[in-house]
């Protein structure tokens, strides 16, 4: 699946703040070796590396075109560096003090594979912070997708259609982090109100991210259609303030610390 790295960059993006409220929560030191999983297009990538001025900071991701886009925005940033690859493939020992992900590990599957290899990537004390949508993240953006398909017939295009996204509860999520090797563990949701001025904000926001899976499996001229019936729906949130809805978070902090060295203490 291509990603479109200006029209992700261009439409309103509340990850982007969530996520500098996550750089807070993370304590980054000026020294700090860091490993941005999902780096994106590098906005907090960029952030990251002024925050460890004295570090480094090494973003991943699988999209080439989100990549160039990072490579524009930090060009001329002697700590930060940008690789191609996979979550799922990265091979990194001991190399980390801080593992970053903002909203991205929703779409790796193998969570339980990408949190051992962070747990790898990481010094002995190295910490992780990461935020990603929860289950039942969002009632209204499943509603009208399930709305949008039913209305417009389009049932045929998504009859082996499988969700891509890995959204897991604040219980599913400690478990798979204490089996990956962490300790420390401290997991917890936030509920955030999110308001648009309008349908068109609204579509803008959610195809650049969350809907293209489902727009992936229609045609050109169905994903049209699709789009406008899923984003008409909205107008049902609309109140004196804007078109408002309610968006769950998952938050994820854990440090890497054998227990051997925990007994000792």
């Amino acid at each position: 699946m291509r990603w479109d790295a200006e029209k992700y960059d261009s439409v309103k993006a509340p990850q982007i703040d969530v996520g500098r409220e996550l750089i807070a929560m993370a304590c980054v030191k000026a020294d700090d070796s860091i490993l941005d999983i999902g780096c994106g297009t590098g906005k907090l990538t960029l952030e990251l590396a002024r925050m460890a001025s004295k570090g480094s900071v090494t973003g991943i991701d699988p999209s080439i075109e989100m990549l160039d886009k990072a490579r524009k925005v930090s060009a001329g940033t002697g700590n930060m560096s940008l690789i191609q690859v996979a979550a799922q493939t990265m091979d990194f020992t001991e190399r980390f003090d801080l593992a970053f992900s903002n909203s991205a590990l929703q779409w790796v599957k193998e969570q339980q594979k990408v949190l051992k290899l962070v747990c790898q990537s990481l010094k002995q004390g190295g910490r992780i912070a990461f935020q990603l949508p929860t289950k039942d993240f969002c009632r209204e953006f499943f509603d009208y997708s399930e709305n949008a398909i039913a209305s417009l017939g389009f049932e045929q295009f998504f009859l082996n259609w499988e969700p891509p996204w890995f959204l897991p509860t604040k219980e599913k999520y400690e478990v798979l982090l204490k089996d990956a090797g962490f300790n420390d563990i401290r997991v917890f949701y936030r509920d955030y109100r999110i308001i648009f001025g309008c349908v068109s904000e609204i579509l803008g926001w959610w195809s650049s991210a969350g809907l293209r899976p489902y727009l992936a499996a229609l045609p050109e001229k169905e994903q049209e259609y699709f789009q406008y019936a899923f984003a008409m729906s909205f107008e049902n949130n609309r109140t004196k303030k804007g078109i408002e809805f309610s968006f769950r978070r998952l938050f994820a902090f854990a440090e890497k610390i054998e227990r051997s060295i925990i007994r000792r203490f």
